[in-house]
């Protein structure tokens, strides 16, 4: 007979410091669980991360005293049996532009317009180098389903970058 396994996404969000990585991960592995997947992050002082784990239960039995021993806030949701990856073509997607409002929302717009979805994104502003002005640099993941033209994904998007002064280029994913 085989034991069925839980499944169970993580977000974990609170004041960084050394050792909560250590900490997490300890009891998680105390408890029979498997880190499958992970990102994390800091940003302006907070830690942020996100886990797929799966065990021989349900981890949120373990989130008030992850959440004691870790100083952070933890939500927990199981994913059902039929959930996980879908069927699509990887591509990467950059911008870099001036900074301003809505340059995520204007990609995601026309990214999702075309069925795909934004599987990893990473932003980041820096000053410019002479002038200080704060350059915005976006990438994001993307699985296209298999039966949209990339060709066109590229033209909209170009189309958006002209409209809103953003540098873009549609690139293939390899691992």
């Amino acid at each position: 007979m085989t034991e069925k396994t839980s499944k169970n996404v993580l977000t974990l969000v609170g004041p960084d410091r050394p050792g909560i990585v250590r900490t997490v991960s300890g009891i998680l592995s105390e408890n029979g669980f498997n880190i499958e997947d992970s990102r994390m992050a800091v940003l302006g002082g907070e830690f942020a991360m996100i886990v797929l784990v799966s065990g021989p239960k349900p981890v949120s039995d373990l989130l008030s005293d992850m959440e004691k021993e870790s100083g952070l806030t933890i939500r927990c949701r199981e994913m059902g049996e039929d959930e996980g990856l879908r069927p699509g073509v990887p591509y990467l997607v950059y911008g870099y532009a001036m900074d301003h409002p809505g340059i995520v929302h204007a990609l995601a717009r026309e990214v999702a317009g075309f069925g795909a979805n934004i599987e990893e994104m990473e932003t980041s502003t820096e000053p410019a180098p002479v002038t200080g002005t704060p350059l915005f640099d976006v990438r994001m993941r993307v699985s296209l389903p298999p039966d949209v033209s990339v060709k066109e994904v590229r033209k909209r998007l170009e189309e958006i970058g002209e409209m809103q002064n953003i540098d873009i280029s549609v690139e293939p994913f390899s691992h």
